[in-house]
């Protein structure tokens, strides 16, 4: 089965996340692998993956699913909490 991919760009950086049914979730940044998982199963409140890049910055993959959200120094970028902040 083919993985799902997320990638956003924030400060010049390239954070991506990829999640395949049989291998787990991978978090690259500049296509540096940073943290890698094969416990898929959701969590509310803590990450799935976690790295830092640059001066202590701090990146979060929230995995689910159907649905992969990022999280950079507590500010979300892309996924459905992004989204949902966005509408409001």
């Amino acid at each position: 089965m083919p993985a799902n991919e997320l990638t956003v760009s924030y400060a010049n950086h390239e954070i991506r996340v990829v999640k395949t049914p049989t291998d787990g979730a991978r978090l690259y940044i500049d296509g540096k692998l940073l943290d890698v998982t094969n416990d898929l199963f959701e969590s509310e409140d803590e990450p799935t993956l976690v790295g830092m890049f640059g001066d202590n910055t701090q990146v979060e993959a929230f995995v689910k699913p159907t649905q992969v959200s990022v999280r950079v120094d507590g500010k979300w970028l892309a996924g459905e909490q992004a989204y949902a902040i966005a509408s409001d």
